[in-house]
């Protein structure tokens, strides 16, 4: 009984190291592509396991253990005498003094240098006191991290330019975004035999960036004191632009404001100025700075001298309102007096009446009969319509007969272009758009005028009387406009239109086409009167000339020899 215990003691510890040596072995695989080792080296560690077990059993006391040049000492225990655990670690460390058994030994170290006592260190070499396993193959799968399948090469390592490279500007897609999609950049791997690699070397050649000239040593950098600045760049930037235009200093320009000193400032400057005025969070950020006013920048130490000047913004429109007035009523009083001038020419012209009367009696022996006949008068606009009717003849119209008719009889009407004259001038000139104009200015010289009678005593002695004057100016404007309105509804009457709805600018622009087409159709019959002279002067020199010549008998010409 004892010796079948020992038997099945003994087959249990050599099951329990074979086992133990695969599980070991088995481990050693990569999770990725399942390749397990070679069962050889399975095979050879069990062989020498159980050789060392038969001579345990023929001779226990002795002291046997696997070494590199054979078997020495004695295996302390018996796998059958020991615990479970036991026999797990017993196991691991038979199979690692196997293992090593197998492995290659290192080469033995050179002797030591004559007079050298101190023993050299160690040779490095690759695999002493770890089982020597076939090498990994290298991982093909472009999803693996290789900290999985245990391979640690790079298999496609990326290629690193010599040169500093010009930039090719594309949009980056991350590693982890391509992979996780089914996208052209997952579907084939990078270590693919089918890719193209490109020519590095041309490419670097090609697309390399050129090297700059070193630049001559200049003297040291005057490093510049970061300036102060409460005020956006943009901001800044264009109120630099408008200080310079002055050449004076800041303390100047202002002075010139609380002066009211409008030399150089008219009226484009002072409205740039109303648009670069500081806001309230410049004004505050202003106020709160307590260093030296030198370290602010040159637009913010402007604000400064500005908010020093009392109602600065006030005094400001003051004078642009009053530049403005001034620059308005040189520009619209002409055109105000050449539109009242052609109101007054229109109603007082006696050519103009006695051509028209002309004209009504042409027209209306022209319309006897019907129902446009037997008029009493008719709409101005039928000025524009007597080129409109042709005669018999080529290129005469029924202006031009009326014309040859005055210049027969009523040579005083071909004066009449001079008449309307002044009317031509007036024709481009838009007299509601005016007036809307100059009453627009005079409702803020108004506001302006409230506003400084609420201020200061120093701002309504300074801008009081400027803008009254002003004032003063606009509204003889604006009655020289309520006149021209009463013209307006006089010119009405006359032409016999309706009071709403006459148009100045219509009546003006009618004037003037009638106007050059006088002078034109004038002219022509000047020109066809000066061509049928030539022809009927020509035809009596013909006859003259006939007249002259020598006559045969028979009324045939005798020629001289």
């Amino acid at each position: 009984m004892a010796e079948q215990q020992g038997e099945k003691s003994n087959q249990r510890g050599k099951m329990g190291l074979g086992q133990a040596t695969e599980n070991l072995l088995s481990s050693m695989q990569c999770p990725n592509h399942l390749k397990r080792l070679s069962r050889r080296s399975v095979q050879k560690v069990n062989r020498c396991i159980q050789v060392c077990m038969d001579l345990e059993e023929e001779n226990p006391s002795a002291d046997l253990s696997l070494s590199p040049t054979g078997l020495t000492g004695k295996l302390q225990l018996c796998p059958g005498d020991m615990s479970p655990s036991q026999q797990g670690v017993s196991s691991s460390s038979q199979v690692e003094s196997a293992l090593s058994a197998l492995l290659p030994q290192p080469p033995a170290p050179p002797p030591l240098p004559p007079g050298n006592k101190v023993p050299l260190p160690p040779l490095l070499v690759p695999g002493m006191n770890a089982p020597s396993l076939p090498p990994l193959q290298p991982c093909s799968n472009p999803e693996c991290n290789h900290f999985t399948c245990g391979y640690g090469g790079q298999p496609h390592p990326k290629k690193m330019p010599t040169l500093r490279m010009k930039m090719f500007h594309w949009q980056k897609l991350p590693s982890d975004v391509v992979r996780q999609s089914r996208s052209m950049w997952a579907v084939m791997p990078s270590s693919s035999k089918e890719l193209v690699e490109p020519d590095y070397t041309s490419l670097e050649l090609l697309f390399s960036v050129p090297p700059t000239p070193p630049m001559e040593k200049m003297g040291p950098k005057i490093r510049k004191v970061k300036e102060i600045t409460f005020i956006g760049p943009k901001k800044s930037f264009l109120l630099s632009i408008f200080l310079k235009q002055f050449k004076c200093s800041n303390e100047e320009i202002a002075a010139m404001i609380q002066k009211g000193d409008s030399s150089k400032l008219d009226a484009e400057i002072l409205k740039q100025l109303l648009k670069l005025l500081p806001e309230d969070h410049e004004i505050n950020s202003l106020k709160s700075f307590k260093e030296e006013k030198t370290e602010l920048a040159n637009a913010d130490q402007f604000y400064l001298h500005l908010l020093e000047v009392p109602s600065y913004h006030l005094r400001i429109e003051c004078m642009l309102i009053c530049e403005e007035t001034k620059i308005q009523l040189e520009c619209l009083w002409p055109k105000v007096q050449a539109i009242r001038t052609a109101c007054e020419t229109l109603l007082t012209s006696h050519r103009l009446l006695v051509f028209c009367q002309l004209i009504l009696k042409v027209g209306n022996f022209l319309n006897y009969g019907h129902h446009t006949g037997d008029a009493g008068g008719f709409k101005i606009s039928a000025l524009l319509r007597l080129t409109e009717t042709k005669a018999n003849q080529s290129h005469i119209t029924l202006l031009h007969y009326i014309l040859e008719e005055i210049e027969k009889n009523h040579r005083d009407l071909l004066q009449l272009p001079k008449d309307l004259d002044f009317v031509s001038k007036a024709a481009g000139i838009h007299f509601d758009a005016i007036r809307a104009e100059a009453g627009a200015n005079l409702k803020k010289l108004l506001e302006i005028e409230k506003r400084l009678f609420l201020s200061t005593d120093d701002v309504k002695m300074q801008h009081a009387k400027s803008v009254q004057d002003s004032l003063d100016a606009s509204k003889d404007l604006q009655k020289e406009f309520a006149s021209i309105e009463r013209k307006k509804e006089e010119l009405a009457d006359y032409l016999c239109e309706d009071r709403t709805k006459l148009s100045l600018e219509d009546v003006f622009r009618t004037m003037k086409t009638f106007r050059e087409l006088f002078l034109k159709a004038l002219q022509e019959n000047q020109e066809r009167k000066g061509q049928a002279a030539k022809s009927e002067k020509r035809k009596k020199q013909l006859k003259e000339d006939e007249a002259k010549k020598p006559k045969r008998e028979y009324g045939s010409t005798f020629n001289k020899k």
